[in-house]
């Protein structure tokens, strides 16, 4: 299943994803899984530097519907990412 942010959610910046310990600003532009794994692709900041086609993989707390707003404000067990230079 894949999802994308509308524009709206955009404009209200519900793609929009800050991991503080890694200060990763993400600017998602769809998400994908199922159950409680996911991840979610689009264009991080990282110290100024912007990468796009970013990758994270993150696993739910706990079980969701599977829409885009359920999904998105859902707490996180674990991430990881890597990105391409």
């Amino acid at each position: 299943m894949k999802l994308y942010f509308t524009d709206e959610q955009k404009a209200h910046e519900r793609n929009k994803i800050f991991l503080e310990e890694d200060d990763l600003l993400l600017e998602g532009e769809y998400v994908e899984g199922e159950g409680r794994k996911y991840m979610i692709s689009g264009v991080a900041t990282i110290e100024g530097e912007r990468y796009h086609e970013f990758e994270v993989l993150f696993e739910l707390s706990e079980d969701v519907s599977e829409d885009l707003e359920s999904i998105m404000n859902t707490d996180w067990e674990w991430y990881e990412f890597n990105f391409e230079v």
